[in-house]
């Protein structure tokens, strides 16, 4: 399918549109340390709460999510629906903790609640992680759409895709990414609930013929479901998205850099209603796409499918602009946390303690173009995988279960110590190998990757509970301000809920989203 005189115009205008936010919001990013990486700490509620859609909503959802659902049905859902207790968990123990601290990283609160080892060792696992798992994945997604849908080369398309969307990253910082990231949070859920619109008049039978019937019309599977379990969906919620919101330097970085405290927090629940939204757009396109047409090829295949059959030829460069934008928002995201991560948890702690702010932005940026190159040359390596969204999912779900049982004990166990998180941390990397061996050797193949997940989750508490309590505690853990306790969950004097009208109050518009998903998921259950 080619693009015709209009639709490459609209998306000529986009990158025009976009460009020019990214440079410009980015223009006093060289000028300080906080303004670089941290956007000069003056991000609003509705600019984080959009950026953090957009970072988190890539073609590995528009292709690998649309895959997945299209193969299992509602059940998919869970992965945006049933976020809102990892959100829970971040709005009321983890971003008050870390906002008291004042940190610029997730592994700086680490360094001040243990010590140095333990921060620097969960900063390179988290580096590890965005270099192998998520940057590949997102290039090699992006390259899959446009060789799909626009008939280019995969491979050019993957170091386009990586030379355009890095340049005001690499220029701006944080305020470049963030900014940028508000237009394609705005622009993909328009783009995507036209599909979903558009779709539904499509099938006949409409709305309920696009659920189904059966298992496809679930949101929780039998215990015994092979790839979906009610119980891995737990484990998804409490481990994997529960890293995702609460420890992931790609997702709280936006929260790090709000204004005040208030706009951290709604931010928050701006990302939660937004979920509601967002399902219809990544997750009900696989349910139309089955109703349309049960028979294609690859599940891969049910997103590029529908954009050839609903949407108009004059439309299909919005679209392609939407995935697009989806794609420069995950990639400006992870390219400003990975470099923040190695700039001032590397590069400023270990290799040059009395860099400047000028030198730390120079080395950011000159780190983060070798970053993609990097990125772009083992992006191939998604290819492997049976679907691209089990690629993403299998690496979390085993690699992350160590990391969060060592920030759920850290925040609420004074007991626990930097030995036991140092070890407990370490064991993810034998994780990662394992998911790899686990795909091309079948080893463990016949238990559910996410029951398989909170297993190892609950195996880390016990084992981190075991060595803190053989281990003395080495003197340089600080539990002042680093341990969770229900004075924090307060604003400071100068912005007391108490002088906030009820629109403005974050318990209440957090109520109102958590009964919104327990009326879906009584009725979908």
């Amino acid at each position: 399918m080619q693009l015709t005189s209009w639709g490459i115009f609209i998306f000529c205008i986009y990158l025009v549109v976009v460009m020019g936010i990214g440079f410009y919001s980015g223009r006093k990013g060289g000028e300080s340390k906080a303004n670089y990486f941290l956007a000069g700490r003056g991000l609003p509620w509705y600019a984080i709460g959009f950026s953090l859609i957009a970072a988190s909503i890539s073609t590995e959802q528009f292709i690998g999510e649309v895959g997945w659902a299209y193969r299992h049905g509602l059940a998919v859902a869970n992965w945006e629906w049933l976020c809102w207790p990892a959100q829970g968990l971040l709005l009321f123990f983890f971003l008050p903790l870390y906002l008291k601290n004042k940190i610029y990283t997730i592994p700086e609160f680490l360094r001040k609640r243990f010590n140095t080892l333990t921060g620097t060792t969960f900063s390179v696992i988290l580096i590890v992680m965005y270099v192998v798992i998520n940057l590949p994945l997102v290039l090699y997604s992006g390259g899959f759409v446009m060789n799909k849908i626009f008939g280019l080369n995969l491979f050019v398309g993957i170091w386009i895709l990586a030379l355009t969307a890095g340049a005001y990253t690499i220029y701006g910082g944080l305020s470049a990414a963030a900014w940028v990231d508000l237009f394609n949070g705005v622009l993909l859920l328009a783009g995507g609930l036209l599909v979903f619109v558009l779709g539904l008049k499509a099938v006949p039978g409409g709305f309920s013929a696009v659920i189904g019937t059966g298992e496809r019309a679930q949101l929780m599977l039998p215990a015994d479901h092979p790839d979906l379990p009610w119980t891995g969906m737990i484990a998804v919620a409490i481990v994997t998205s529960g890293f995702y919101y609460t420890t992931n330097q790609f997702i709280t970085q936006k929260c790090l850099a709000a204004k005040s405290e208030w706009d951290g927090k709604m931010g928050i629940v701006l990302t939660a209603f937004l979920a509601l939204p967002l399902a219809l757009c990544v997750t009900w396109p696989g349910l139309i796409a089955y109703a349309l047409n049960p028979a294609l090829d690859h599940p891969d295949s049910a997103y590029p499918y529908l954009i050839s059959t609903l949407i108009p030829v004059g439309l299909r460069g919005l679209m392609f602009a939407v995935l697009f934008g989806a794609l420069m928002s995950t990639i400006d995201s992870l390219l400003s946390s990975t470099s923040s991560l190695v700039t001032l948890d590397i590069y400023k702690q270990v290799i040059n303690k009395k860099a400047s702010d000028r030198a730390l932005v120079r080395f950011a940026r000159i780190f983060g173009s070798l970053l993609l190159i990097f990125s772009a040359l083992w992006s191939p390596m998604v290819g492997r995988f049976e679907t691209i969204f089990a690629y993403v999912q299998e690496c979390w779900a085993l690699m992350m279960a160590p990391c969060m049982a060592v920030f759920i004990l850290g925040i609420f166990w004074k007991r626990a110590n930097s030995t036991a998180a140092v070890i407990t941390f370490f064991s993810s990397l034998p994780m990662l190998i394992l998911v790899f061996i686990r795909e091309f050797y079948g080893i463990l193949d016949g238990i559910n990757i996410f029951n398989l997940s909170a297993f190892v989750f609950l195996f880390s508490l016990g084992f981190m509970i075991l060595v803190s309590y053989v281990t003395k505690p080495s003197g340089e853990e600080n539990t002042t301000t680093t341990i969770w306790h229900p004075s924090v969950l307060g604003f400071s004097a100068q912005q007391s809920s108490a002088h906030f009208p009820l629109y403005k109050r974050i318990a209440f518009w957090w109520t109102i989203v958590v009964m919104l998903f327990v009326i879906i998921y009584i009725k979908y259950w």
